[in-house]
């Protein structure tokens, strides 16, 4: 590494300007004349080990996993391409087309086959908001895990529908191409799990709240994970199953759900767990709403939804500081 070396004489275009200074700029001109005994070789020695390039340094291993070696231009261009492109398609070709679509076309017959035709205008609204706020850059962070909501739900209702021509995966897809863009536009949903450090303190009494919350979800989750790896108990766990239509994936679900339970309790990886929680309920969600139970039966889901709105709000507040205007966790 190149080491700077502070020259000790005024250069040309300094000296004009050290006489210009006043008695209330003399410190930055007392500054400069000092510059070489404040930059000693010691200090320099230190600043060095510090930022040395190599792969024992801590600092520049998270620099170049996060940004790599990019350009400005590159990164703003992997950032907004795949945004821009996966909320192009949500508003119209997904959501504005939910509010075209005639009765008796073979799209709406489609779509009573997901069991989507009654919630169509819900799930084309959504959609569109998603997809505008995951566009601002102020709430891009929101956007971004509304969007992961709307498309997890997505994703499920194709899991547990059988209609010829659905592919269940398409959602997910986009998902991994979302997060393409919001691993370079929005650092701080990473920022945790990179620097516990650098992410702000939610306080004493926020933590013990948060935490109260994440076990009580966490333990929640965890059961529920651990019964769908056990054979139903009767007749009616049996046919429970059947009516949400997961019989072929109950045990990858299970497995799914007792995963990120863990998750969600190591606070390093809370951020990237509240977003897989997120996207794994509002598929839950969309699951019940669309094998028709009622509101009374999947309205516990929606206390989850919001209950980990609430802990993700308290616990992680390096996810509401572009959403108020503050200095963004990178």
């Amino acid at each position: 590494m190149d080491r700077w070396s502070p020259p000790v004489e005024l250069s040309r275009q300094e000296q004009p300007l050290m006489k210009r200074l006043t008695r209330v700029r003399a410190l930055f001109g007392s500054l400069r004349l000092h510059r070489h005994e404040l930059f000693d070789e010691m200090f320099r020695e230190q600043l060095e080990d510090m930022y040395r390039t190599t792969r024992d340094s801590s600092i520049n291993r998270c620099i170049c996993y996060h940004r790599g070696h990019m350009t400005a231009r590159s990164q703003k261009i992997l950032g907004w391409a795949p945004t821009v492109l996966v909320a192009l398609f949500m508003i119209f070709a997904s959501g504005l087309a939910k509010f075209f679509i005639q009765d008796g076309t073979p799209n709406a017959d489609f779509m009573k086959a997901l069991g989507v035709w009654d919630h169509r205008y819900l799930i084309g609204a959504l959609e569109i908001i998603a997809a505008v706020l995951l566009l601002v850059p102020r709430t891009a962070t929101l956007g971004f895990v509304m969007m992961v909501g709307v498309l997890g739900g997505a994703t499920a209702t194709g899991l547990t529908h059988d209609v010829k021509g659905n592919w269940p995966w398409f959602p997910f897809v986009l998902i991994l191409v979302m997060m393409i863009g919001a691993y370079f536009r929005t650092p701080e949903l990473l920022a945790r799990a990179r620097n516990p450090e650098s992410v702000p303190n939610p306080g004493k009494a926020g933590r013990i709240v948060s935490w109260i919350l994440t076990v009580l979800l966490s333990l929640a989750t965890l059961a529920s994970g651990i019964l769908q790896l056990m054979p139903p108990a009767n007749a009616e766990g049996a046919a429970f199953i059947e009516r949400l239509g997961i019989t072929h994936i109950a045990v990858p679900l299970g497995i799914t759900k007792i995963c990120l339970a863990i998750l969600f309790v190591i606070p390093r990886y809370s951020a990237i767990a509240l977003v897989l929680m997120v996207g794994y309920f509002s598929g839950a969600l969309a699951t019940n709403m669309t094998r028709g139970f009622t509101l009374p039966e999947y309205l516990p889901l929606i206390i989850v939804l919001a209950l980990l709105a609430i802990t993700g709000w308290i616990r992680n507040p390096e996810l509401r500081q572009r959403l108020l205007g503050r200095p963004v966790s990178a």
